[in-house]
């Protein structure tokens, strides 16, 4: 049998191998392994869970096909994974080729984001202090504003929790409960039922867009919080809204501090008052809230991630326009998670428009018309109200299979109905109301009736596990009522569901008899402490990932900078006065004079026929662009016309032109998605060409070209295009006009020209965007190499001026370079501690 140690790290992305050599494991260098060598550093990042089968094979290949027995070093997440795999990969073999002998735990990924957040402090403030009497200190500062803008824009990414289901199911019921305080209005009219979006942010604010006509500008308004008076006020906007818009907001933020409301409960109440706000045009010409309702308050999940929950109606109002928002917040899948929540007496989702669409779309990784590729495998299904069934209804709704379908009078044609198989789903059983009430009592602010509730369903929910009496350890799903975690299933990740509800047990083992005890044992009970721990545990595994990811390259680019501007200055010290003195002319004539060259000729080469046939991710999005155009085509084909009336006729033309601006959305959503890649290519190309350039120079070493060459990250700005509307160009006055001539031809042939030159329009749009931002960038880039030869003359006219400075100089920076190396030395160390062994981990 084969002994091995794999040491995988998830922020650094990458994986290490070391063999049994007398006794102790050693590192197995790549060049050595060429089956591994692919999952080397070499070879890009390394994430564990992108990989299988194969991964496996090529271990047992290189290792002369023995049985391996391998010591995993890693986070205990990513050890629950790899021991999934394995034993999936030893299934599929028919014998066990790997098992892991033993583990050594690396830090969580939240602790090791914190020493590295640490060290970037430490290190910033260890260089400020060898720098500050040093002529590199100006290019340092600069350096060092771009590292802590980058630590910011890290700070703010977020998680996306977007709820989904239908009208009741509890999806407000269930954030109140993990926010611990109702701030959403749960009894709410169906009729005109908002989408919220709640942003993790410390002062409570709401803000949307109020609109009067289809035409008129928007006015944005903002409500935040004033605590120096303990209310709401209104900050921004309602200066050109309709005065009884005004007047309602006012006296509703006036009348529920006046009544000396809480804080949560003020918010309630205007949040309520927004909800009945009409969603369309009005005939008077009052205003009405047709979009998204954002809202600021804290979410206490976890302090280093910024979770944001997006909450839909569970009807078909703006469907569409909610559809949009969720599809766009749900675009990067690895920060998004589709929560999919049902009312176990009404599980079929019927009328859901927004909850139909989602599943036809993603429900393929391989993209469909409509453009999804989100896998809905990872989305987590919610069975709510928990305490309304017994343990054998829940024990059938483990496997059942929900259909999903539209009504009738939203069906273009006859769709076909959806299904999702609870069997093969990551399933949760939660009674949001008592997992609510619990946070509200630990937190101080129930009410009198929610009390009253909890006691009347106490004995339902206060629950220890049962013993089994040969093992005493807990039994299995049992007739035991009210502990509904003990029902979650992670689909077929048997593993994972028996950790999951292992930590469960062990949660409600801890709790006593007082009353927070009570209390916190009907928190764990009613299921919503499990789902957050998986909340929690998937944001860590991929956001909280990326995020320390991003702060440890940040600070090695800080280093690595330092580095450079140290070992140039060290390198050039060593020449005579001569060579410096000839390095510093042809510095700033010659190699100015190339780059600026180079830059001129590389921009001219940036047209609309070079971004067409030489750009892959353009060529992409042309097929994109003709996949939607095939796709409205089909639309038009939907349309009905035997036996409508005109007024279904109109009804069904709203439908098909509200899929075609998805449409539309849609190809905008992918070249947001493209932009960036190509902008950043097209700088880094220009980058290539001058750093060519200046190595053809003779006298100028390696160390020197480093530290020219040495220019930070490109920043893409955001775009400033937006999807165009096909609503100018297919109106429904104009639909009835083509159904009353009865031309069946002209609504398609009008709807595709429309539709196609819509397209046209934003194509050429996103070209000239494209030619016009790597135009600025790249010259962004150019002054920024010639603020580097500015900087590195200026430190080598000081080594020819002045002789004892020179010698200063160079002691500093090896000095520097030696500080740089210990610091590499000790970040390495840092993210590689282990976690100190303890008699779970040993079994």
């Amino acid at each position: 049998m084969k002994e091995l140690m794999l040491m995988y790290h998830p922020v650094k992305k990458e994986i290490r191998f070391l063999g049994k050599f007398k006794g102790e494991f050693v590192e197995i260098p790549y060049d050595e392994c060429p089956r591994l060598e692919k999952y080397g550093p070499g070879s890009g990042e390394f994430l564990l869970q992108n990989h299988g089968e194969k991964f496996f094979d090529d271990i047992w290949e290189q290792f002369s096909r023995d049985t391996v027995a391998l010591t995993f070093k890693g986070t205990k997440i990513d050890y629950e994974d790899i021991q999934r795999k394995i034993d999936d990969y030893n299934e599929t073999k028919g014998k066990e080729i790997f098992k892991i002998s033993d583990y050594i735990e690396l830090p969580s990924v939240s602790v090791i984001y914190e020493e590295i957040s640490k060290f970037c402090d430490e290190t910033i403030g260890s260089f400020e202090d060898q720098l500050k009497n040093s002529e590199a200190r100006v290019t340092f500062l600069r350096r060092k504003a771009l590292f802590e803008e980058k630590r910011t824009s890290l700070d703010k990414d977020e998680i996306n929790l977007c709820l989904v289901g239908t009208y009741s199911a509890g999806k407000s019921t269930f954030i109140n409960a993990i926010i611990g305080k109702r701030i959403l209005p749960e009894s709410i009219n169906s009729e005109t039922a908002k989408m919220f979006k709640i942003k993790n942010e410390k002062i409570p604010r709401v803000s949307f867009f109020v609109n009067t006509t289809k035409d008129a500008r928007p006015d944005l308004i903002q409500i935040m919080w004033n605590g120096a008076i303990d209310q709401f006020e209104i900050l921004r906007g309602l200066g050109n809204t309709d005065e009884r818009m005004r007047d309602m907001l006012a006296k509703e933020i006036t009348a529920v501090a006046q009544m000396g409301l809480k804080q949560h409960e003020q918010l309630c109440r205007i949040l309520k008052k927004l909800n009945d706000v009409p969603n369309h045009e009005q005939q008077d010409g009052s205003g009405y809230v047709g979009g998204i309702i954002e809202v600021g308050y804290p979410i206490p999940l976890c302090k280093n991630i910024n979770f944001t929950f997006f909450d839909t109606p569970g009807t078909d109002s703006n469907a569409s326009e909610h559809l949009l928002i969720l599809k766009d917040a749900l675009q990067q899948q690895t920060n998004s998670i589709l929560i999919v929540v049902y009312e176990p007496t009404k599980m079929e989702g019927t009328g859901n428009s927004v909850l139909y669409k989602l599943i036809g779309g993603f429900k393929n990784t391989k993209k469909d018309e409509a453009g999804a590729s989100i896998d809905l495998d990872r989305s987590f299904h919610v069975i709510n109200q928990a305490d309304t069934k017994s343990s054998k209804d829940l024990k059938l709704l483990r496997n059942k299979k929900v259909l999903v379908s539209l009504k009738e009078d939203d069906k273009i044609y006859d769709e076909e109905d959806r299904v999702i198989d609870l069997a093969e789903s990551r399933l949760f059983f939660v009674s949001a109301k008592a997992g609510y009430i619990s946070k509200a009592i630990e937190g101080d602010v129930d009410l009198e009736d929610e009390r009253m509730w909890l006691a009347n369903h106490k004995n339902e929910i206060n629950n220890e596990p049962s013993l089994d009496p040969f093992t005493e350890k807990p039994t299995a799903i049992s007739s035991d009522s009210g502990m509904f975690y003990r029902y979650d299933k992670l689909a077929n990740a048997d593993f994972e569901t028996k950790q999951l509800i292992e930590d469960c047990d062990a949660q409600l083992k801890s709790c006593d008899t007082s009353l927070n005890g009570v209390v916190r044992r009907i928190y764990i009970n009613s299921g919503l402490y499990a789902i957050e721990q998986e909340i929690i545990k998937y944001a860590q595994k991929y956001a909280l990932a990326v995020k320390a990811k991003g702060l440890y390259d940040g600070i090695e680019g800080l280093i690595e900078f330092v580095k450079s501007d140290y070992e140039a200055i060290e390198s050039q010290a060593r020449k005579s006065k001569e060579q410096i003195e000839e390095n510093i002319k042809l510095m700033k004539t010659t190699m100015v004079e190339d780059i600026e060259q180079a830059h001129a000729t590389f921009v001219a080469r940036i047209t609309d026929d070079s971004l067409e046939t030489q750009v892959d991710e353009i060529k992409e999005l042309v097929k994109e662009i003709e996949r939607r155009q095939e796709a409205a085509s089909r639309q038009a084909d939907k349309m009905q016309w035997i036996a409508l009336k005109p007024e279904i006729f109109e009804k069904k033309n709203t439908i098909i032109i509200s899929e075609l601006n998805r449409y539309l959305q849609e190809i905008d959503d992918y070249y947001k998605q493209i932009r960036g890649r190509i902008l950043a290519a097209q700088v880094q190309e220009l980058k290539g060409i001058i750093v060519q350039k200046i190595k053809e120079y003779k006298g100028i070493d390696e160390g020197l070209i480093r530290r020219i060459a040495n220019i930070s990250d490109t920043e893409i700005p955001p775009s400033e295009i937006g999807a165009l509307k096909m609503n100018d160009y297919i109106n429904e006055q104009k639909a009835i006009l083509i159904f009353n001539t009865m031309d069946k031809k002209a609504y398609k042939r009008d709807l595709e020209r429309a539709f196609n030159a819509q397209t046209v329009e934003q194509f050429i749009a996103y070209k000239e965007e494209i030619i016009k931002v790597a135009g600025q960038r790249t010259a962004q880039m150019v002054e920024e190499f010639k603020n580097n030869i500015d900087t590195v003359s200026g430190s080598l006219e000081l080594l020819i001026k002045d002789e004892t400075k020179a010698i200063e100089e160079q002691n500093k920076a090896r000095d520097v370079l030696e500080m740089i190396g210990k610091k590499d030395e000790e970040l390495n160390r840092r993210i590689w501690a282990e976690e100190a062994p303890s008699e779970e981990k040993k079994e």
